[in-house]
């Protein structure tokens, strides 16, 4: 059986998380947003959403920002669901 899909709410939520994640990781290395865009080849106001947890980024976008980062994909997206 699979699980069922997660509500909207709980989307909405892990996306912040996301989001979060990626803004803690983009701070501790002393980048701006610009130099994140920059890096990732991503436009500053798209990056922006994704940190405040207003976009839903594909598999791809996150595999860009986690290269960009110099960060793994599974250290990208470290206790996100433990955060529930």
């Amino acid at each position: 059986m699979s699980k069922p899909r997660p509500s909207r709410r709980e989307s909405s939520e892990l996306s912040q998380r996301f989001g979060e994640r990626v803004r803690l990781l983009r701070k501790e290395k002393g980048w701006s947003l610009e130099e994140l865009a920059e890096r990732a080849g991503m436009h500053v106001t798209y990056l922006s959403s994704v940190e405040r947890g207003h976009r839903n980024p594909t598999l791809n976008v996150v595999a860009t920002i986690s290269s960009a980062l110099g960060v793994s994909l599974s250290t990208l997206l470290k206790g996100l669901q433990e955060n529930k």
